[in-house]
This record gives structure tokens, sequence and C-alpha cells, in this order.
């Protein structure tokens, strides 16, 4: 549900948006970038904006003062811990929880704004949203599943590279090497991901066409709260391969970087968490007061 991924925006934009100079800016404007963002998949009437943009701004004061101090902590953790040699990837597991329970967060916090939203749909919006993940899932498709397995391959290792280069900088011949055997050993994951996306929102657009019952409530907090549940078994087996596969792939690289590489990484640690924490939040007792206001 695109709800459900503009809120991990929330979490994506202090995490990945640090190499960003204004993360303040970025920070600050995310309601606006969320309902912007919404556009792309259903209109809303005026009455929905006027209804949704307190309740954006509600829980994203919600995020600055209760999240964020936690996501510095979380900053602060990593930077003990990459710091370390030889790292071991069971060491990662930990950072990996800590960061699905933050998205976790995110998405209980949200959940009954978007109940309210989705049953407040008209059958023309209805319509509207799902001919956007549609024509969405088939952008993915062609995309990622249309390429041969080895071109599949060969983009995952790119994308990974792009990520860390941020990061690490160049990676040394090794490193490189390490990448690619990590998108091999993925294999079909594409294939995976965008099979489950298709069946739980196939489950989604069913639990939709019922958004005027009582049991709508539960029935959507459940699917997007216990979203594992809904996955499809291949995905869930592949999700924890993949998790295994990151945290040793993220070892053997920290291992394998030389001085300069870690000093990096550490500043890079070090900025974004200062960027976060000179971010000034509004407690949610005074956004509650300021958007009774409005």
């Amino acid at each position: 549900m695109r709800l459900r991924r503009c809120a991990i925006a929330l979490l994506c934009a202090t995490l990945l948006l640090g190499a960003c100079s204004r993360l303040d800016l970025a920070y600050r404007n995310l309601d606006w970038l969320i309902g912007w963002s919404l556009d792309d998949y259903l209109q809303l009437d005026g009455a929905q904006q006027a209804w949704l943009k307190p309740r954006l701004r509600e829980h994203l004061d919600w995020h600055c003062s209760t999240q964020l101090p936690a996501y510095s902590a979380w900053l602060q953790r990593s930077a003990a811990l990459v710091a370390q040699t030889p790292l071991h990837a069971q060491q990662f597991q930990a950072p990996f929880a800590e960061f699905r329970q933050a998205v976790d967060a995110i998405t209980t916090q949200i959940t009954p704004t978007g109940i309210e939203l989705l049953r407040g749909l008209s059958p023309r919006q209805v319509a509207e949203l799902d001919r956007a993940l549609s024509e969405e899932n088939e952008q993915l498709r062609r995309e990622y599943l249309q390429p041969s397995l080895q071109e599949q391959i060969a983009s995952r290792a790119e994308r990974m590279g792009e990520r860390l280069q941020p990061w690490f900088g160049e990676l040394n011949r090794q490193q490189q090497e390490r990448v690619a055997a990590w998108s091999r050993q993925l294999g079909e994951q594409n294939r995976l991901w965008l099979d489950n996306r298709v069946h739980w929102q196939g489950q989604f657009r069913a639990l939709l066409d019922t958004r005027r019952s009582p049991d709508f409530a539960p029935r959507l907090q459940h699917l997007v709260q216990q979203r594992t549940a809904s996955w499809t078994p291949a995905y869930r087996e592949q999700f924890e391969r993949s998790q295994v596969a990151l945290a040793e792939l993220l070892a053997d690289l920290f291992n394998g970087a030389d001085a300069g590489q870690r000093q990096r990484v550490q500043q890079r640690l070090a900025a974004l968490r200062q960027d976060l924490d000179g971010l000034a939040c509004t407690t949610p007792a005074e956004a509650a007061v300021a958007n009774r206001s409005e």
C-alpha cells in the first residue's frame, strides 16, 4: 500500500538523505512530498486533502520528536560496530532487527490514518488506485524481470555498488568481486519479490472492496502491520536468506576495507548523526495544539 511506503519515506529521509546538505529542508517538507507522491496513485478531493494535511503533520512531528533520537543512538552504535575488526555477519543481526522495528513503529503510527483515508475513497478513486498499481507493476516487470537473469544479476550488483560508493568511495577489486558474488547468490530474487508484491496487493485490493464493512479496520491493520504473514512462502524464505547474505556481504566489505574507507564510513556516520541531532522537533503535544488552531 502506498501509504505504508510513504511512511517508510520518513525513515529513509533520515538515513538515506544524509548525503544532502539540507537534510533539515527535505525532512520538514515531507508532508508536502508525501501528498505529492500520493497524487501518482489517486487524486484526493479538497476535503480529503484538508483532512489529511494536519494528520500528516502530526505523524511527522511524532516521528521527529520520538523516533529521531533513537536513530541517532542507532548511528552511534553502528559507528562502534564498524570500528571493530574483524567483523562477523552475526553482529549485524541486531542492527537489522532495530531497523525493522523502526519501520514497524512508523507503520503502526500511520495505520489509523490510512484506514480512515481508504475507507472514504470513492469507487472512482479505488479504480484509479487499482489502475495505477497495475501500471506500476507492469513497469517494474519490464525493468526487473524482462532482462535475462544474468542481466538482472549484473544490474543488482551495479545498484549495490552505487549505494556503497558514498560510504566507501571506490571499491577495491576484492570488494567489487564480493558484491558480484552477493548478487549471484540472490539469484531470482527479482521474480520472487515482484510475485510477492502482486500477491500482497491482491489481498489489499480485495480488502479495499469491503472498506465500508465493520471488520475493514482490523483486517487492514493485520495486513499492514503483520505483513510477513501475508507474504508468499517462497518470498518469506528468500527474505530470510537475503538478510543473511547482506550481513555476510557487509562483514566482508568492512573486513576488506582499507584505513581510508573505514575513516570515510565513520565520518559519514558522524555527519549524519550530527544532522539528525540538529533537527529541532515539535513535541506531539505542541503539534496537537497547533493543528487544532488551524
